[in-house]
């Protein structure tokens, strides 16, 4: 049975670009996207997705706010954050709202489709950039 997929992402092209390549992913139904986080709150709340890939920098309300809502409310939801956005308290709060994966966009697609993989397996996956903060930081 396929996985489902969410995309909360509010760049027009990267918003498109995921979703023609989350669309042609084998294993995966493309529920849709949100360009906002008011709307990916309720959407995510809707359609109850299995995987959601979240970008940080949102318009009306942010991406770690949708992440504390998503983390409270369906908790078997799995997150991977995919941002360009990056620091040290940012991913500790992302951490600690569950987040399975955390991707930034200058790594690209090839990445993000490592951290999907890993994801949907139930298992954790970092960009090499966060696993180095979280291995110095010990988060």
């Amino acid at each position: 049975m396929p996985e489902s997929i969410f995309l909360i992402e509010d760049e027009e092209l990267v918003c498109e670009l995921l979703g023609e390549f989350l669309s042609a992913e084998e294993g995966i139904e493309f529920l849709g996207e949100a360009r906002d986080g008011a709307t990916a709150i309720t959407k995510c709340r809707e359609l109850r997705p299995e995987l959601i890939i979240l970008d940080l920098r949102l318009p009306e309300v942010s991406g770690l706010d949708v992440l504390k809502v998503i983390h409270k409310e369906l908790p078997d939801t799995r997150v991977i954050i995919f941002t360009g956005s990056l620091s040290e308290e940012t991913l500790q709060t992302t951490l600690q709202n569950g987040a399975i994966a955390y991707v930034e966009k200058a790594y690209g697609l090839e990445e993000l489709q490592k951290a999907i993989q890993a994801a949907r397996k139930g298992e954790k996956y970092y960009s090499p950039s966060i696993a180095r903060l979280i291995e110095d930081y010990k988060f």
